[in-house]
Protein backbone atom coordinates (compact mmCIF):
# COMPACT_ATOMS: atom_id res chain seq x y z
CA UNK A 1 0.00 0.00 0.00
CA UNK A 2 2.74 1.89 0.69
CA UNK A 3 6.54 2.80 0.12
CA UNK A 4 8.51 4.97 2.89
CA UNK A 5 11.88 6.20 4.13
CA UNK A 6 12.81 7.99 7.05
CA UNK A 7 15.97 10.21 8.20
CA UNK A 8 16.80 11.39 11.01
CA UNK A 9 19.39 13.02 13.44
CA UNK A 10 19.76 14.54 17.29
CA UNK A 11 20.60 18.12 17.53
CA UNK A 12 24.26 18.19 17.95
CA UNK A 13 25.61 17.19 20.97
CA UNK A 14 22.37 15.20 22.01
CA UNK A 15 23.05 11.26 21.58
CA UNK A 16 18.84 10.97 21.88
CA UNK A 17 16.29 12.75 19.57
CA UNK A 18 12.79 13.63 20.66
CA UNK A 19 11.57 13.15 16.94
CA UNK A 20 10.19 10.16 15.95
CA UNK A 21 7.72 8.72 13.64
CA UNK A 22 5.08 5.29 12.65
CA UNK A 23 4.39 3.62 9.78
CA UNK A 24 1.49 1.42 10.85
CA UNK A 25 -0.51 -0.69 8.53
CA UNK A 26 -4.24 -2.20 9.95
CA UNK A 27 -6.95 -4.17 8.62
CA UNK A 28 -8.86 -0.96 6.75
CA UNK A 29 -5.12 0.93 6.18
CA UNK A 30 -2.51 2.51 7.53
CA UNK A 31 -1.21 5.46 9.93
CA UNK A 32 1.43 7.39 9.39
CA UNK A 33 2.45 10.12 12.11
CA UNK A 34 5.72 11.90 13.04
CA UNK A 35 6.22 13.34 16.34
CA UNK A 36 8.45 15.98 17.99
CA UNK A 37 8.65 15.56 21.91
CA UNK A 38 9.23 19.64 23.21
CA UNK A 39 13.19 20.11 23.92
CA UNK A 40 15.36 18.24 23.31
CA UNK A 41 16.88 15.25 25.02
CA UNK A 42 15.70 12.11 27.45
CA UNK A 43 11.82 13.83 28.11
CA UNK A 44 11.32 15.02 24.43
CA UNK A 45 12.24 11.32 23.72
CA UNK A 46 10.08 10.07 26.37
CA UNK A 47 7.11 12.38 25.42
CA UNK A 48 7.64 11.40 21.57
CA UNK A 49 7.96 7.56 21.99
CA UNK A 50 4.63 8.05 24.65
CA UNK A 51 2.87 9.10 21.38
CA UNK A 52 3.97 6.53 19.41
CA UNK A 53 3.19 4.17 21.54
CA UNK A 54 -0.68 5.33 21.86
CA UNK A 55 -1.15 5.42 17.89
CA UNK A 56 0.52 2.02 17.35
CA UNK A 57 -2.01 0.28 20.27
CA UNK A 58 -5.12 2.87 18.40
CA UNK A 59 -3.69 2.78 14.76
CA UNK A 60 -7.48 2.12 13.43
CA UNK A 61 -9.11 5.37 15.29
CA UNK A 62 -10.20 8.32 13.36
CA UNK A 63 -6.92 11.19 13.23
CA UNK A 64 -8.89 13.26 15.90
CA UNK A 65 -9.48 10.17 18.18
CA UNK A 66 -6.11 9.26 18.23
CA UNK A 67 -4.88 12.81 19.08
CA UNK A 68 -7.31 12.70 22.13
CA UNK A 69 -5.91 9.65 23.65
CA UNK A 70 -2.45 11.39 22.75
CA UNK A 71 -3.62 14.22 24.64
CA UNK A 72 -4.68 11.90 27.92
CA UNK A 73 -1.14 10.26 27.71
CA UNK A 74 0.97 13.19 27.93
CA UNK A 75 -0.77 15.24 30.08
CA UNK A 76 1.99 13.62 32.85
CA UNK A 77 4.95 14.53 30.51
CA UNK A 78 6.36 17.12 28.36
CA UNK A 79 4.34 17.72 25.74
CA UNK A 80 4.86 17.19 21.77
CA UNK A 81 3.44 18.36 18.92
CA UNK A 82 2.21 15.45 16.14
CA UNK A 83 1.20 15.41 12.81
CA UNK A 84 -1.25 12.11 11.39
CA UNK A 85 -2.02 10.62 7.97
CA UNK A 86 -4.73 7.41 8.30
CA UNK A 87 -5.11 5.98 4.66
CA UNK A 88 -8.01 3.43 4.03
CA UNK A 89 -8.49 0.67 1.62
CA UNK A 90 -10.53 3.25 -0.55
CA UNK A 91 -7.10 5.56 -1.14
CA UNK A 92 -9.26 8.32 1.19
CA UNK A 93 -6.87 10.03 3.41
CA UNK A 94 -7.66 11.68 7.22
CA UNK A 95 -4.76 13.74 8.08
CA UNK A 96 -4.65 16.56 11.00
CA UNK A 97 -1.63 18.35 12.32
CA UNK A 98 -1.09 20.45 15.69
CA UNK A 99 1.85 22.40 16.21
CA UNK A 100 4.72 22.83 13.33
CA UNK A 101 5.17 19.52 12.02
CA UNK A 102 5.18 19.97 8.05
CA UNK A 103 3.54 17.66 5.82
CA UNK A 104 3.10 18.31 2.15
CA UNK A 105 1.20 16.12 -0.58
CA UNK A 106 2.69 16.07 -3.92
CA UNK A 107 1.30 14.74 -6.37
CA UNK A 108 2.40 12.34 -9.12
CA UNK A 109 0.53 14.37 -11.94
CA UNK A 110 2.59 17.49 -11.98
CA UNK A 111 0.01 18.60 -13.80
CA UNK A 112 -2.79 18.66 -11.06
CA UNK A 113 -4.22 21.05 -9.72
CA UNK A 114 -2.66 21.88 -6.71
CA UNK A 115 0.23 19.43 -7.53
CA UNK A 116 1.18 19.98 -4.10
CA UNK A 117 -1.11 20.26 -1.12
CA UNK A 118 -0.09 21.52 2.35
CA UNK A 119 -1.71 20.25 5.48
CA UNK A 120 -3.01 23.17 7.56
CA UNK A 121 -1.48 23.00 11.14
CA UNK A 122 -3.66 23.59 14.28
CA UNK A 123 -1.85 25.82 17.05
CA UNK A 124 -1.31 24.16 20.21
CA UNK A 125 0.51 21.50 22.05
CA UNK A 126 -0.62 17.89 22.75
CA UNK A 127 -0.62 17.61 26.27
CA UNK A 128 -1.25 21.08 26.98
CA UNK A 129 -3.65 22.51 24.96
CA UNK A 130 -5.42 21.41 22.27
CA UNK A 131 -7.74 23.42 19.84
CA UNK A 132 -10.81 21.86 18.61
CA UNK A 133 -9.82 19.67 16.04
CA UNK A 134 -10.61 19.62 12.57
CA UNK A 135 -9.81 16.66 9.91
CA UNK A 136 -8.97 17.21 6.59
CA UNK A 137 -9.95 14.89 4.00
CA UNK A 138 -8.30 14.47 0.36
CA UNK A 139 -8.64 11.38 -2.07
CA UNK A 140 -4.75 9.97 -2.81
CA UNK A 141 -3.44 8.52 -6.68
CA UNK A 142 -0.83 6.07 -7.05
CA UNK A 143 2.63 7.39 -6.53
CA UNK A 144 1.55 10.38 -4.74
CA UNK A 145 3.90 11.43 -2.19
CA UNK A 146 4.29 12.63 1.52
CA UNK A 147 6.56 14.45 3.63
CA UNK A 148 6.66 15.11 6.92
CA UNK A 149 9.34 16.99 8.47
CA UNK A 150 9.83 18.35 11.83
CA UNK A 151 11.26 21.44 12.77
CA UNK A 152 14.65 20.91 12.61
CA UNK A 153 14.79 20.94 8.83
CA UNK A 154 14.26 23.98 6.70
CA UNK A 155 11.14 23.99 4.78
CA UNK A 156 12.53 24.93 1.38
CA UNK A 157 13.15 21.49 -0.05
CA UNK A 158 9.54 21.54 -1.38
CA UNK A 159 10.87 22.35 -5.10
CA UNK A 160 14.11 19.96 -4.86
CA UNK A 161 12.23 16.73 -4.46
CA UNK A 162 12.36 14.62 -7.32
CA UNK A 163 9.18 12.45 -7.67
CA UNK A 164 10.10 9.45 -9.15
CA UNK A 165 12.92 8.93 -6.53
CA UNK A 166 12.58 5.95 -4.10
CA UNK A 167 11.24 7.30 -0.70
CA UNK A 168 14.68 6.78 1.27
CA UNK A 169 16.66 8.76 -0.97
CA UNK A 170 13.98 11.73 -0.96
CA UNK A 171 14.16 11.68 2.53
CA UNK A 172 18.22 10.81 3.45
CA UNK A 173 18.22 13.97 0.32
CA UNK A 174 16.26 16.34 2.52
CA UNK A 175 18.03 16.10 5.70
CA UNK A 176 21.11 16.00 4.45
CA UNK A 177 21.24 19.31 2.51
CA UNK A 178 18.03 21.15 5.11
CA UNK A 179 19.51 20.00 8.46
CA UNK A 180 19.54 23.17 10.18
CA UNK A 181 21.26 22.27 13.10
CA UNK A 182 19.82 23.80 16.61
CA UNK A 183 17.26 20.86 17.22
CA UNK A 184 16.41 17.55 16.43
CA UNK A 185 15.88 16.74 12.63
CA UNK A 186 13.66 13.95 11.10
CA UNK A 187 12.19 13.59 7.44
CA UNK A 188 9.58 10.61 6.57
CA UNK A 189 8.83 10.20 2.79
CA UNK A 190 5.89 7.80 2.05
CA UNK A 191 5.00 7.22 -1.53
CA UNK A 192 0.86 5.64 -1.79
CA UNK A 193 1.55 2.30 -4.15
CA UNK A 194 -2.29 2.33 -4.58
CA UNK A 195 -5.09 0.21 -2.79
CA UNK A 196 -4.15 -2.67 -1.05
CA UNK A 197 -5.67 -6.10 -2.80
CA UNK A 198 -6.16 -9.38 -0.66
Amino acid sequence: MVEWGVAARPRPGQVVSGDAYMVKAFNQGVLLAVVDGLGQGNQAALAAKTAVSVLKKYAAGSVVSLIKRCHRSLMMARGAVISLASIDMRANMSWLGIGNVECLLLRADAAAVPSTERLRLHGGVVGYQLPILHARKTVLYENDLLIFATDGVGGDFINEVKRESPAQQIADQILREHFKGNDDALVLVVRYLGARHE
